[in-house]
């Protein structure tokens, strides 16, 4: 190898080494984020089922009922 070689190869070699890890698409992890977000939307914008609210209103009585037992 020539001295100009050598200094390409050189300058080549540091350039690879200064360059950043290979990162994920973008466009990948923007497909996803975008399904898991549709997803949680559909999740969420569900009613929540009669048992659950029902259990609720009777957690909200006990704990009432506790508040009023401790002011006597």
């Amino acid at each position: 190898m020539d001295d100009r070689e050598t200094k390409d190869h050189m300058f080549q070699e540091k350039q690879h080494q200064r360059s950043p890890a290979p990162t994920p698409q973008y466009g990948v992890q923007t497909a996803i984020g975008k399904r898991l977000k549709a997803y949680y939307d559909d999740v969420a914008s569900e009613p929540v089922p009669d048992r659950f609210l029902s259990l609720l209103d009777a957690l909200d009585a006990a704990e009432s009922a506790s508040k009023n037992a401790d002011r006597k």
